[in-house]
């Protein structure tokens, strides 16, 4: 099930640090003084001067979750009375590992006397690689009014290794209503847009005739910094489907069930192929709303002898490279649905689900500043609506709230559907 983060979510790595252990995740919020996310953290630069524990080799340098750290610059949450020499332990959960020789940029909480833990997505990195925080670290930048967005550009092909910056660079961006942003990278390959409204946020993918930039949605919050930091890759096969869709765009042998080759979905809605073997393909959609095993083609047909053949030879498509779904022939419809009133009291962690009776089909979390979040049924169905609520145990001691369903049909041209907070969770 797809759900909108109240966080920024990004297929990129640039500023984790290495992964010890099987365990990934990405902190989209840069460090900032003015964050809550940091009050109570300690932040400052250090020298790794000795590894501790298990040392891993990673392209050749010596790591270890465990070291040994030199204090250098101490910016807030470090008390003076602490030693010179500390421990940073990386090590639970989803380790992280640090390099001898290094200095990093440390944001860390305070355990034992002299102990730092610095493991999951604190962010914690090497210094070479932490511009975008040192930009944020007073909060300056991310003062309201509205929120700001801020990343790097980076050229490469994919997002496990170090790429270059990208300097002089134009992104687009595009609220819920469509309004255009427009932002360019500096030298350093750094953009930012300051002083946006709350909302949902996305770049346009499309950057050229064979590159795409690869980007996701953004959820500004007012007073907050957010990262997306985009990677532009290469493409040799594009087209469009529908933003937001959960669903897998492929190429499957025409002689065969499945050749293996998924597209690169953006939440623009567009989706991008690369390093494609020579052959004949067709192109497939395929969704848990439609039931699996019943793929639906280009250009609009749940009938395989009915779908465009798509022929690549020399590593390049015979014809036109662009496969753009008409959404009058998609079996997919859009379902705009708002909470009211949207201002509640923040007892609860809401999420819409759209259901049917035996299951819950998709879920979206609303975060207080969107106007709609964006739902799919398939055309012609019965759905209904809900709200689910997690409780925000600060503010009360309920476990959960929900509201019944509220009863739709899935057509194109669907009014925003506003579904009432239940009386007794307000």
């Amino acid at each position: 099930m797809r759900i909108w983060q109240t966080i920024l979510t990004v297929p990129l790595l640039f500023v984790s640090v290495p992964v010890a252990h099987a365990c990934s995740c990405y902190n989209g919020v840069p460090i900032q003084q003015s964050s809550e996310k940091y009050r109570d953290r300690a932040v400052f630069t250090a020298h790794i001067v000795g590894l501790m524990g298990r040392i891993y080799n990673w392209d050749g340098k010596r790591q270890s979750s465990q070291v040994l750290a030199v204090v250098k610059d101490r910016y807030w949450g470090l008390p003076w009375y602490w030693p010179k020499v500390v421990v940073l332990d990386g090590s639970y959960p989803c380790d992280i590992a640090m390099e001898a020789g290094q200095d990093y940029l440390v944001s860390g909480r305070r355990e034992r006397y002299g102990v730092l833990d610095v493991a999951g997505c604190s962010r914690t990195q090497p210094l070479r690689t932490a511009q975008i925080d040192l930009r944020t670290l007073d909060g300056s930048r991310c003062a309201g009014p509205g929120g700001t967005i801020i990343g790097r550009v980076y050229r490469g092909q994919d997002e496990f290794h170090e790429n270059p910056t990208a300097p002089g660079v134009t992104l687009t961006f595009r609220d819920q209503d469509g309004k255009i942003y427009s932002a360019q990278s500096d030298r350093a390959g750094v953009y930012e847009l300051q002083h946006l409204a709350a909302g949902i946020y996305t770049v346009d993918s499309r950057f050229s005739d064979d590159q795409y930039v690869s980007g996701g949605y953004i959820t500004v919050t007012d007073g907050v910094c957010l990262e997306d930091s985009v990677l532009i890759r290469g493409y040799e096969i594009s087209g469009r489907l529908l933003p937001g869709l959960d669903a897998t765009v492929k190429l499957v042998g025409v002689k065969s069930a499945d050749a293996g080759l998924h597209a690169y979905f953006q939440a623009d809605g567009r989706f991008y192929f690369k390093n494609i073997p020579d052959g004949e393909y067709l192109l497939a959609v395929e969704s848990g709303l439609q039931g699996q095993g019943n793929d639906f083609y280009y250009p609009g047909t749940f009938d395989r002898r009915q779908a465009t053949r798509i022929t690549i030879t020399n590593n390049k498509v015979q014809g036109s490279n662009e496969f753009d779904f008409k959404p009058e022939l998609l079996p997919f419809v859009s379902i705009r649905a708002a909470i009211d009133p949207p201002n509640d009291s923040g007892k609860f962690y809401w999420r819409i689900l759209l259901t049917t009776p035996d299951n819950i089909l998709e879920e979206q979390r609303w975060t207080p500043g969107i106007k709609f979040v964006v739902l799919y049924g398939l055309r012609g169905r019965s759905y209904g609506v809900r709200l689910w609520g997690d409780a925000n145990y600060k503010k009360t001691t309920q476990s959960l709230c929900q509201s019944k369903d509220f009863p739709i049909t899935a057509n194109p041209g669907m009014s925003l559907i506003r579904v009432a907070l239940p009386a007794a969770c307000r």
